[in-house]
């Protein structure tokens, strides 16, 4: 039977559309974003600015977002948190993880009624630039851990292993880096990615079981401690895909070459449009997964987190060569990112690696 009547479908279904306090959150962050970090991919600020800028993106409430609704917070979704991260990419990824570091360690510990455990007992602490929690992510053999930690005694949240069961703990970490149980690489700003064996780091009596309880090998802890922060460094990777090609659209447009924008060059446009695909995939992809909150399946963790690691390293490599080369692109955006974009990719692979190695594919 012949179709007589138009069928006009909405490219984009019910369940992607963002409702008021989405875009509220969204809105707040890509402002404070655009203000505050934007300008900075043009260089490092000045030590009072990028204090008022922390100082300011405090005030855009993180924790009252994360804390549970019980105790007067939000009790944001993983979704909702990692649409927020996203919009901090704007800036450097380096300047946007030293303002969000703490948030998937504060994700996890809610899931667990775990927000007790913490040290320094406000929340708040840990999204103003008081104190941090370092990302910890296990090697896949258990042999030590990848961290990406800010001030230099801060705790980190890891995985160890009892009796061959995982187990997530805080730990804190030494002050001082003593070779040759730690390898340190020095990120722009405040931020540094160390890879620490098992030994003197973790000691014992510097660690703190999160969850009493979670002796048992399905490790469901270390299961949602993992998704987080997979999460968590995908979110920062599509956010700064997504500014990477606003920034190749506007440059392309603006940029001539035989006296017509190079927009205009059937490779170029072929090469935009392929950037395009990619921010839209890898933004619905993360928010797929982030959607699915606690029933998550490993697997698309692990698909996602493969995806958005490749993308956005393709990406950052594109836009060196929309602007010309190496050569060309100092002091452009897209030199800012490519700069520091392999070490989130990195950590974001390291995690999905974990997640194969210490959970059960769901």
């Amino acid at each position: 039977m012949p179709f007589r009547e138009p069928v006009v479908a909405d490219p984009v279904p019910v369940s992607w559309a963002l409702d008021d306090d989405q875009q509220g959150l969204v809105a707040a962050a890509r402002d404070f974003a655009r203000e505050r970090l934007e300008p900075l991919l043009g260089g490092a600020p000045d030590s009072t600015r990028w204090t008022e800028t922390v100082r300011l993106a405090a005030t855009l409430d993180l924790a009252t977002m994360i804390l549970p609704e019980q105790v007067g917070g939000m009790g944001i979704s993983r979704h909702d948190l990692a649409l927020v991260v996203e919009q901090f990419a704007a800036g450097p990824l380096e300047r946007a993880a030293e303002l969000t570091l703490s948030s998937a360690a504060l994700m996890t510990l809610r899931e667990y009624d775990a927000l007790d455990r913490l040290p320094d007992q406000p929340i708040q602490h840990y999204l103003d630039g008081t104190t941090s929690i370092a990302p910890g992510i296990p090697d896949v053999d258990a042999s030590g851990f990848w961290v990406l930690r800010q001030q230099a005694s801060s705790h980190a949240m890891m995985v160890r292993l009892e009796d061959g069961h995982p187990q997530l703990v805080l730990a804190k970490l030494p002050a001082r880096r003593v070779e040759p149980y730690c390898a340190v690489v020095a990120l722009p700003g405040a931020l540094s990615i160390g890879r620490y064996t098992t030994a003197p780091p973790c000691a014992r009596d510097m660690q703190c079981l999160v969850v009493p309880d979670d002796g048992g090998a399905d490790g469901n802890a270390v299961r949602q401690w993992l998704v987080d922060v997979a999460i968590y460094f995908a979110a920062l990777l599509s956010g700064a895909v997504q500014q990477g090609v606003n920034f190749a659209l506007a440059y392309s447009a603006s940029r001539q070459t035989f006296r017509r924008p190079i927009a205009a060059h059937q490779l170029v446009a072929a090469r935009l449009a392929d950037m395009h695909i990619s921010a839209h995939t890898t933004h619905l992809f993360l928010r797929s997964v982030a959607a699915q909150d606690t029933q998550v399946q490993i697997s698309s963790v692990r698909s996602m987190a493969h995806h958005v690691a490749t993308e956005a390293l393709d990406v950052a490599r594109e836009l060196v060569q929309l602007c010309g080369g190496h050569g060309y692109v100092q002091g452009l955006p897209p030199a800012a990112r490519f700069q520091t974009v392999h070490w989130f990719a990195m950590l974001l692979t390291k995690a999905e690696a974990a997640l194969r190695a210490f959970t059960v594919t769901g």
